[in-house]
């Protein structure tokens, strides 16, 4: 009896090691390198001086979530930024705090929010991508 129940005990515990690893070989290890390449990803400057006044929507996106951001260009500075959509994340709602920055500086070159650097990174692409459409 002592073995039967050692037997299924270890058989359950093998399947359960089966299922996490394929579990994790085909989302988790492919989705950890989403991030990593997203948090690495370069944001490029997009130089005012060119740009027209107007309202910019940009986006990025990356696994199941979408940033989605209005940039408002005026007098060749961003005047404001909205995000239209984005995760729903305590994280994704610090991050939003990066674009306060991009505003202040007037520059995309900030540093993104700690803890919520893959949404700061996402936020900062898609503002990237409004500003571009702005550029004479």
């Amino acid at each position: 009896m002592k073995n039967k129940i050692v037997i299924i005990a270890g058989t359950m515990l093998g399947i359960a090691a089966i299922g996490f690893g394929i579990f994790y070989f085909t989302y988790l290890a492919p989705l950890n390198e989403t991030y990593k390449e997203i948090r690495t990803m370069a944001i490029e400057e997009v130089s005012m001086d060119n740009s027209k006044d107007g309202v910019y929507q940009g986006e990025y996106s990356y696994s199941s979530t979408t940033c989605k951001v209005e940039v408002v260009v005026r007098d060749h500075k961003i005047a404001d930024i909205k995000v239209l959509i984005s995760d729903k994340s305590e994280y994704a709602k610090k991050a939003e705090a990066v674009l306060d920055k991009v505003i202040e500086k007037q520059t995309l070159q900030v540093d993104v929010v700690a803890g919520a650097t893959t949404t700061s990174k996402a936020l900062l692409k898609a503002t990237e991508n409004a500003l571009k459409k702005g550029i004479k």
